[in-house]
């Protein structure tokens, strides 16, 4: 094979990853240069920001890549950071309470998180400024115009918001997407456009990230188990996170007493809940089936914009003029009691939902019992389990409810009682397609990977017959869970075929007329056996079982 232009350039040399950042950073300065509007806006920020400058966003974003690099062990393995300690698990586990809300469970999701850091942040930032605004006011003449602190008190927002969310967020979360939700819910309400802007802003930087961090794919057609979307983020963790940013901005704008346009607003505010979501009111039934109400989620989006819209009327002549002519009557001089009314809704949503999360996080999580056998690493114990009572939320359940916890998991199970962790880490359907599966346990400065193997047969015609074996790093592997017997679907020769799980692995058992004739362990690959009258011979990941001129397939291997 001739060699082709890109074996001739060195290895270490992210050639396409190049192409991707030069690509856009051509695009965008010949935007800029035939722009005759870009020296006035570059002006615009100077008189704004720091040299121009969103440094609050970019500090923050460093203190949370940081974070990721560090504490969660990125630094080895940027594409798998250790997560379990670290998420809001309980008010009696500390630990996790504070780190919830800036650590991320995989690359995607910490970048993904950055970059709409980035592009919401300038906007809120920009709007906050780090010059005073104020007739009469001087930079340097006190703390608060000092553009030093106005640019610290935007990563210190960051981390009171942060651990707000982390401390009212329903479940176990990680992330920092509460505190994303909450610039952006400051932005919307200070500058709704251009916050718009920013979502768009959002959406092309996520698509030039994972081109420069898979700038190659090869798609092989392969079973998957796909949880959707919605059923993967905190709806409730980014609802407080976003109406904490609104009641934020709603504080700036009173203090500067100018209000955004209601019906900019309003598009602005709902265009970003049907991009981000916030329609996605969903419940678990247990093992990864979930139930979407999207009807009822619509119909909350709508009212809620509404809500928030008129928490910023300020009552202007403006707004009493357009009613007027709407309704054809007069409204009253004032209205400000309808805006009092929208800010304390907004109120009583934020105290509802967070307040929600309480029973959650002082519950006994963990103390539910794990599926047996475990393997134990320190506080740990990890364990394989069908159909088991969801140990998580089994301890949140409330009194007075009738049987709200009747939900089952199937999956490898991680358990702490020190740390008060209940989670299915691995579906079973996810170890049965692939056949394998690696759990991270640790905490802080330390970390051990867990081993998971399933290894079976499928009987023709029947579910598969299995074992799950649990391996901690640099142990002996631990029987974790065996599945019962099943029989074949075919009738070879008047006999019946069932497939056993044994110790030493997997056998044949041959009956007639419910009485066992003889077993007869699965062959190896290419070896043939004989059992009650029966020839059982492999052919690769196949076992045929022929009799009296009858040969039919009896048993396929999983796939490892």
């Amino acid at each position: 094979m001739l060699p082709g232009p890109m074996d001739a350039v060195p290895s270490w040399l992210p050639l396409r990853t190049l192409a991707v950042l030069l690509a856009a950073v051509v695009s965008l300065g010949v935007a800029l240069v035939a722009s005759d509007r870009t020296a006035r806006r570059l002006g615009a920020l100077r008189r704004r920001l720091l040299l121009g400058v969103p440094w609050g966003t970019a500090l923050t974003i460093g203190a949370v890549a940081l974070v990721y690099l560090f504490v969660q062990g990125g630094i080895e393995d940027p594409r798998d950071p250790l997560v379990i300690p670290f998420r809001s698990w309980s008010y009696r586990y500390p630990l996790g309470m504070v780190t919830a809300a800036f650590t991320h469970s995989s690359l995607g999701h910490v970048t993904g998180n950055l970059v709409a850091t980035a592009a919401f942040g300038s906007v809120a930032e920009y709007a906050w400024g780090h010059y005073p605004r104020k007739r009469g006011a001087h930079s340097f003449g006190s703390a608060l115009t000092n553009p030093f602190v106005r640019i610290l008190i935007v990563p210190a927002g960051a981390l009171v918001v942060g651990l707000f969310t982390s401390l009212f967020a329903l479940g176990p979360v990680v992330g920092f997407s509460g505190v994303v939700f909450a610039i952006a819910g400051f932005a919307l309400v200070q500058r709704p456009l251009t916050a718009l802007l920013a979502l768009l802003a959002d959406q092309v930087l996520g698509f030039l990230v994972v081109a420069v961090q898979t700038p190659r794919v090869v798609a092989v057609p392969r079973p998957r188990v796909i949880t959707p979307w919605w059923a993967s983020i905190a709806i409730q963790g980014h609802a407080i996170g976003l109406f904490a940013g609104i009641l934020l901005g709603f504080g700036l704008l009173y203090y500067r007493d100018g209000w955004p346009d209601p019906t900019r607003l309003w598009f602005g505010l709902l265009v970003f809940a049907e991009f981000q979501g916030l329609w996605a009111l969903y419940v678990p039934e247990g093992n990864g089936r979930f139930v979407l109400f999207r009807w009822l989620g619509a119909a909350v989006v709508f009212v809620l914009t509404a809500v928030v819209v008129l928490g910023t009327w300020d009552g202007d002549e403006r707004a009493g003029s357009r009613l007027d002519w709407i309704v054809e009557r007069r409204l009253p001089e004032s209205t400000a009691g309808v805006h009092t009314v929208g800010l304390a809704v907004v109120v009583v949503l934020l105290v509802g939902l967070s307040g929600a999360a309480i029973p959650y996080n002082v519950a006994p999580i963990g103390d539910s019992p794990a599926p047996q056998p475990t393997v134990e690493v320190r506080d740990y114990t990890v364990s394989y389990g069908e159909d088991v009572p969801d140990g998580y939320v089994r301890s949140v359940s409330l009194p007075f409810v009738d049987d709200p916890t009747a939900i089952n998991t199937s999956g490898v199970v991680v358990t702490s009682q020190r740390r008060h962790v209940w989670q299915t880490v691995v579906l079973e359907s996810q170890l049965q397609n692939r056949g394998f599966a690696t759990v991270d346990v640790g905490g802080v400065g330390w970390r051990r990977n867990v081993h998971v193997n399933r290894t079976g047969w499928r009987p023709a015609g029947n579910d598969s017959v299995y074992k799950v074996y649990l391996r901690p790093a640099g142990d002996e592997r631990t029987l974790g869970y065996t599945s019962e017997s099943r029989r074949a679907d075919p009738v070879v020769a008047g006999r019946n075929v069932t497939l056993v799980p044994t110790d030493e692995g997997f056998a044949f058992a041959v009956s007639r007329e419910g009485r066992t004739l003889a077993t007869a362990s699965v062959p190896g690959r290419n070896r043939t056996t004989a059992a009650g009258g029966l020839t059982f011979r492999r052919n690769g990941s196949q076992v045929f079982a022929s009799g009296e001129g009858t040969r039919v397939t009896i048993a396929t291997r999983e796939a490892a």
